[in-house]
């Protein structure tokens, strides 16, 4: 008994530790949003960022729109690959899916100079296109909701097209209920990528002005320390917001992906 709770005990103070060791640069980030040099403790830096000062909430909303088109894009495209590598039958359907897989680990530096290439033929750097469309054909996203619909019993399929539905009507009405948790994992996943990539704004855009949230940040005044931590902040709040609402839909969408 006295060994399992000093288990327990050692337990819990490591537990314990790892969420202060979690915590701490957290905190540090919002306590450092009330220090100001020379004044002390002052709310100016929260009031700059969400209310006096209004390019921080632009270039915040505009990041926002440009991350949610790329992950509605993206989860679109990957839910009519994951389909067809999941339940159709065509040639060469195995050897595609294992270059995709290949194509999952390939770091993004390695594929930055053809996709720039790529773009510049087809006219479109320095727009928001070229940070839209490359981010909307990833693999990962096939890849995941791929695996969660073979979770899809292939009876219930037979059974929607003796009733005769089109294939639209079974992805709609049948997959796509059943592999929710996947295509919710995948969805997160595309927003976080979409929302902390840096390498490709600055090798894509021209215009200081177009860059993401998440590039601009780096160009705030190092003077400015306050204001540093609450645009920390305000980058923070979209993907802590997602995660608290979806988190239940992404442990499954892994364990979907575990189990196949």
């Amino acid at each position: 008994m006295k060994r399992k709770k000093i288990t327990r005990m050692g337990s819990g103070l490591f537990a314990g530790l790892m969420v202060f060791l979690c915590l701490a640069p957290f905190v540090m980030v919002i306590a450092g949003g009330f220090w100001k040099e020379g004044t002390g403790v002052s709310v100016q830096a929260y009031y700059d960022v969400f209310l006096g000062t209004p390019r921080y909430l632009l270039r915040f909303w505009r990041s926002l729109f440009l991350c949610l088109t790329i992950t509605a894009g993206q989860v679109v495209v990957s839910v009519m690959a994951g389909y067809g590598f999941a339940k159709c039958r065509f040639p060469g359907k195995d050897v595609m899916f294992f270059f995709l897989m290949i194509l999952m680990v390939l770091p993004l530096q390695v594929t930055l100079v053809p996709n720039y290439i790529m773009l510049d033929r087809m006219d479109l750097l320095g727009t928001d296109g070229a940070l839209i469309w490359p981010g909307i054909f990833v693999p990962l996203g096939t890849f995941i909701i791929s695996q969660s619909f073979r979770a899809v019993p292939d009876e219930v399929i037979d059974v929607a097209k003796l009733d005769g539905c089109g294939l639209a009507r079974i992805l709609v009405q049948v997959a796509v209920p059943v592999a929710k948790g996947g295509i919710v994992c995948a969805g997160l996943l595309a927003f976080l990528d979409a929302w902390n990539m840096v390498e490709q704004p600055i090798a894509y855009l021209k215009n200081f002005e177009q860059y993401p949230i998440s590039v601009a940040l780096a160009y705030v005044s190092t003077t400015e320390q306050a204001r540093q931590f609450v645009c920390c902040i305000l980058v923070l709040l979209p993907p802590l917001f997602l995660f608290s609402c979806f988190h239940r839909e992404m442990v499954e969408g892994i364990v979907f992906g575990e189990e196949k």
